[in-house]
């Protein structure tokens, strides 16, 4: 090992570690760096026109902090990252100011949110170029700049890019690259300002997403690993992160207390109805040979792995047995790597970390599994795989040399890089369409998942949503009827919930087939407001129904009453009932509930029709008023 305070290189497998004096190429790096950029933001450029999607309103638009704009950032920072704790005990603050900010300068504008979306990411995927840079001292340039390249293109990335919520795994990334190139910097010149700023970075990290925790190791082993402190120097070093991760759960102490995090739903995280250890160890193995898999072939993709999208394994399945054996064999690389201070066991080992938070074995979080999840170990698996191959197929660079000359040099590694990330770039440009809507996302998922329930819950409300007869055809309406009972019940296969038989009931409201509408409504018991709502339309449309074809009077008010008595909002309920009482002649009862209608929907009509009523009714001084109403 080389002597304290010397700087030294990142090697690959078969080096030692030299001493470095040659300084960067900075021209080098502009160029290297502005090319990994402009690829990052050409990649997701055609997400610039999509719509908020999936869980964005419920940090954006349904954020109250978020859409006062400026005025709501401290209260940003001093409550949850969501109203009441929906989704868990979180702090992450930092996504949430600059969707206040983005708002605040255009509201409810997605337009806004996916801009920076992407060229945070771009900024992201230069920093993954300038701390490989750094790391490699400027010798694996060429290794520096894949790594930035493959990662920028990765199609695994793009729930990240094109889902605006995930900006928290964007700017908490992109904190933990500053911090680690930062660290870096003041281990090579001593700047004592650089440690600050780096401690700083991590701490803004961890209140981007707490996941971020799982970093705080590597500061540590860096300054061992790539710079060649003592061990005891570089316990010391790595200690000073600390103090962020400790402020960050005493400001969480301060917000949430002693209150217990909300139970992990079977939903959101089947492997909480695992029966015993085995099957929640098998299946977390199964997991995290999912990620392993999805960092070199990323398809199929898709926004939901929740029941049963991810079936519960046994440590006996073959998958399960798969990824104890990938990840034992991993982990005894990675240690015996570290007498040689191979950078590829530092990639593991950080590799390692970054995804076994997620992995459900020391806690089980809100999901089983995430593209987003991978963002962080993306970014240790591509550094550690490029970086392997490029011992075999690369040529060391010379940190003075042009970019030119650095390509030119490795020829067969940068064109199967470039080949690589062709692939994956189209990949991703591919994808990223399916996150215009959410219609157009559950639809597209569902048919790659289809025992998902989300997913089928999903695509059956947005196939709901279309079937408008206002812009479409009887037979389209029918046939988009048709696919979302089709979703509907498909989730009664799998395991019936309350939504699925809103959906139905739903679709038989829109059938008009009212009896069996209240039928399905009756059958849910945990979303009383909508189901209310929902059979007050029911009962509203039979009583027109009853009025307008059956000329049966006393049922369509006792259809109307049933309306009311569930939803007395209804401005229309209420005109049907003025209606009914108007033709039995019965004008001064018409009129209240004409007055009552114009009082929750401000029409004209329910005015004129007031007007008459309680002219009928002999009161021409109430007609007189109302008739004033109906030019307004």
């Amino acid at each position: 090992m080389a002597k304290k305070g010397q700087k030294v290189t990142a090697v690959r497998p078969q080096e030692t570690p030299q001493v470095v004096t040659a300084q960067p190429n900075t021209p080098t790096n502009l160029i290297a760096g502005l090319i990994v950029f402009i690829v990052a933001i050409l990649v997701y450029a055609n997400t610039f026109g999509h719509g908020f999607v999936l869980d964005d309103p419920l940090a954006i638009g349904l954020n109250k902090n978020v859409t006062r704009g400026f005025q709501g950032i401290g209260d940003i920072i001093s409550g949850s990252y969501r109203e009441n704790s929906l989704g868990g005990q979180l702090y992450r603050p930092v996504a949430l100011i600059q969707f206040a900010i983005e708002w605040g300068v255009s509201p409810n504008n997605p337009f806004i949110h996916h801009l920076f979306n992407v060229l945070w990411y771009g900024v992201v995927a230069l920093m993954v170029f300038l701390v490989m840079d750094r790391w490699f001292d400027g010798k694996g340039k060429a290794a520096a700049f894949a790594a930035a390249l493959i990662f920028a293109v990765h199609p695994l990335h793009s729930e990240v890019v094109a889902n605006i919520k995930s900006r928290d795994e964007i700017m908490s990334l992109l904190f933990v690259l500053l911090a680690f190139w930062l660290f870096s910097g003041h281990l090579k010149k001593g700047n004592a300002t650089n440690l600050v700023l780096s401690i700083v970075c991590f701490f803004l990290a961890l209140v981007s997403k707490e996941g971020a925790v799982m970093m705080l190791p590597v500061f540590g082993m860096t300054a061992w690993w790539l710079h060649g402190r003592s061990t005891a120097e570089s316990v010391k070093k790595g200690a000073l992160f600390l103090i962020p991760v400790m402020l960050m759960f005493l400001i969480r102490y301060a917000i949430f207390g002693n209150t217990p995090a909300p139970a992990i739903n079977i939903m959101d995280n089947p492997i909480v109805g695992a029966t015993g250890w085995g099957e929640r160890l098998g299946t977390s193995m199964t997991v995290l040979l999912k990620y392993l898999v999805m960092m070199v072939v990323p398809y199929p993709l898709s926004s939901d792995y929740s029941y049963l999208a991810f079936p519960l394994t046994g440590l006996g399945n073959i998958k399960a047995i798969a990824g104890l054996l990938v990840y034992a064999g991993l982990l005894i690389y990675a240690v015996r790597g570290i007498k040689r201070s191979n950078f590829l066991s530092l990639a593991i080992f950080g590799f390692l970390f970054a995804v076994f938070l997620y992995s459900q074995i020391p806690v089980i979080i809100g999901t089983l599994y995430g593209e987003r999840l991978g963002f962080l170990p993306s970014f240790w698996f591509i550094g550690g795989i490029v970086y392997a191959i490029s011992g075999i197929i690369g040529k060391s660079d010379s940190p003075s040399g042009s970019f030119a000359s650095i390509v030119s040099g490795n020829k067969i590694f940068i064109g199967g890089i470039l080949t690589l990330s062709l692939i994956y770039g189209f990949m991703t440009i591919n994808r990223n369409p399916d996150w215009r809507d959410n219609f157009t996302l559950f639809t597209t998922d569902v048919a790659k998942f289809p025992m998902s329930v989300r997913l089928n819950n999903g695509a059956a409300e947005e196939l709901i949503k279309a079937a408008n007869p206002d812009i479409r055809s009887e037979k389209e309406c029918s046939d988009l009827l048709a696919r979302a009972e089709a979703h509907c019940q498909a989730i009664m296969k799998i395991k019936p919930v309350a939504t699925a038989y809103l959906s139905m009931a739903n679709i038989r409201l829109m059938q008009k087939k009212y009896d069996e509408a209240i039928t399905y409504y009756d059958q849910v018991n945990d979303l009383k407001k909508i189901v209310d709502t929902g059979k007050a339309m029911a009962y509203r449309e039979m009583g027109r129904q009853a009025g307008e074809k059956e000329n049966d009077l006393a049922k369509s008010r006792e259809m109307l009453g049933k309306s009311l008595a569930l939803n007395a909002e209804d401005g229309e309920t209420w005109f049907l009932m003025g209606v009914s009482f108007g033709v039995a002649g019965d004008h001064l009862k018409a009129a209240e509930y004409f007055e009552k209608a114009y009082g929750l929907n401000r029409d004209p009509n329910c005015a004129r029709n007031a007007a008459m009523a309680y002219r009928n009714a002999g009161l021409p001084e109430k007609a007189a008023a109302f008739e004033k109403l109906v030019g307004q």
